[in-house]
């Protein structure tokens, strides 16, 4: 039932807004296209390698060749929010044997986060099957050889799936296993030794094949931490770049569990960590033994994690919710305290509280997307766009309901937009005519910095671009939603405009 009420939210709007998703959505269009649409034939080129990071770019690839684009998206939102809560479950069943009803209200609760207003659906994937693995790890704890061959062969899902959830889920095998050595309140290190060399084993394979990848020799290497800290200090605001960090983990925190109410979602997320802490500490609830040391350690990396590895980035923005999502299927209600039940119907109230934010929510983003779509319908197939911004919407929560815009044009009308396509990260490359406008707007960028706006959308249009969505910030309008509210741009015309976005087309000579 949970799982259901978590997917209902999916279908209030035909876009939701998440800012990655389509981005990603659109890869998964083109791979499985197979250079048979001339636009993208002309613009992109497939190139499937060996990635740590391909588990829905095999599923996304496999859908959207058998069905239509809209459809296809749609199951692709439905598997990622109903993956973190059936991982939950799984953890929350290897580990006491049942799913109970306060287990399944916060898996229900971490199924709308913070990551998925990203969009990273990767990722998202990756740390749902991370959670069902640790799971199976200590479910099999009596039958080790069973539980080191599945687990060999759940490494490397993951690896491929995404790489830098592989590494946490290590972290997390490991925790539990320095948990296990823990014997009369001292922990043996021999026993920490014997147990760690089995999980080598089971990394073995999946470090391989990272050392096979492109990825390694990635922008950033281990960590672009150093190099970031030293350009900061040569421009003086280390200070400021500091407390910004600190703002950044503080709020991806409070924001674990997110709708798109970005004041509400950090109140919200004051009354569940307040709920869960005050249970802890009154000895009202009790997170299982087995991940004592689990929960630590990933609060532990949400504060020090660098800001990216690997060509990874928002790492810091990710960890808050697998914190969460272990705590969720780790927490029980101890019987013997009183107030125990009160404290738990608390939070378990916080779940249709949250699924209304969520809907509400989204539902409010249903008309302007609607009027995209078609407005979308009315431009002719093929050509370039892409996406620029007014002036102060370039943060997150500006973004989030604009950002999808353009991959929609892609999507429905066969029009090129630059998208993910990292030779160390995704099998896409960018090339042909796309590649030369991202590459003549760059060189404009560097000479003019901070364009934004009407002069941002000339620059592009001069860069070679036919089609350009103008977005104007989360809470900006157009006057009355019509076309005749926008801002002219010297030579293009105004094809459509709506809440927080306009679209351009360049004239003809």
């Amino acid at each position: 039932m949970v799982l259901l009420l978590c997917l209902m939210p999916l279908f209030v709007s035909p876009v939701l807004p998440l800012i990655d998703f389509y981005a990603h959505t659109l890869r998964y269009d083109i791979l499985a296209d197979g250079g048979r649409d001339p636009t993208y034939a002309e613009n992109y080129r497939i190139a499937w390698k060996l990635l740590p990071n391909l588990g829905l770019d095999v599923i996304g690839t496999g859908l959207f060749a058998i069905l239509p684009a809209t459809i296809a998206s749609r199951i692709l939102l439905m598997i990622v929010v109903a993956a973190p809560v059936l991982g939950v479950m799984s953890l929350s069943w290897s580990l006491f044997g049942r799913v109970a009803p306060l287990n399944a209200a916060l898996a229900g609760i971490v199924a709308h986060n913070f990551v998925f207003g990203w969009g990273f659906a990767n990722f998202l994937l990756g740390f749902s099957l991370a959670l069902a693995g640790l799971g199976f790890w200590i479910a099999n704890a009596g039958a080790p050889r069973r539980q080191l061959f599945f687990s060999t062969a759940f490494a490397v899902l993951i690896f491929f799936t995404h790489g830098f959830v592989f590494a946490i889920w290590g972290l997390m095998l490991f925790a539990v296993e320095a948990m296990a050595s823990v014997s009369g309140g001292r922990l043996r290190p021999g026993e920490v030794v014997r147990r760690g060399s089995r999980l080598l084993i089971v990394a073995a394979l999946p470090v391989l094949l990272f050392l096979a990848t492109s990825t390694v020799q990635g922008s950033g290497g281990v960590t672009d931490a150093v190099s970031n800290l030293a350009g900061y200090s040569g421009e003086g605001n280390v200070a400021s770049r500091v407390l910004q960090e600190i703002w950044l983990r503080i709020d991806s925190g409070l924001r674990a569990s997110e709708s798109n109410w970005p004041t509400a979602d950090r109140l919200f997320g004051l009354v569940l960590w307040g709920l869960i802490g005050f249970g802890l500490l009154a000895r009202q609830l009790r997170i299982d033994r087995r991940l004592w040391l689990v929960v630590p350690l990933m609060a532990l990396l949400a504060i020090i994690v660098p800001p990216a590895m690997f060509g990874v980035g928002h790492l810091p923005e990710r960890l808050p919710i697998v914190l969460l999502a272990v705590i969720a299927a780790g927490l029980s209600v101890s019987r013997d305290k009183s107030g125990s039940r009160t404290v738990t119907r608390a939070i378990m109230l916080l779940l249709p509280v949250h699924l209304f934010m969520v809907t509400l929510g989204w539902a409010q983003e249903r008309q302007g997307y609607a009027r995209f779509l078609a407005l979308a319908e009315t431009l002719p197939e093929g050509g370039l766009a892409t996406v620029a911004y007014g002036p102060g919407v370039r943060e997150r929560d500006e973004m989030r309901s604009c950002k999808p815009f353009t991959f929609l044009l892609s999507m429905s009308r066969g029009i090129a937009v630059p998208t993910f396509a990292n030779e160390t990260e995704q099998p896409l490359e960018i090339i042909g005519p796309l590649a030369a406008a991202m590459t003549a707007y760059a060189a404009r960028a560097v000479q003019t910095p901070d364009l934004n706006g009407t002069a941002q959308v000339r620059a592009m249009l001069d860069a070679g671009y036919n089609m350009v969505v103008l977005c104007e910030g989360r809470y900006i309008s157009t006057v009355d939603g019509t076309v005749a509210g926008a801002r002219p741009v010297k030579g293009a015309e105004v094809v459509g405009a709506g809440k927080g976005w306009t679209l351009y087309r360049d004239l003809p000579g």
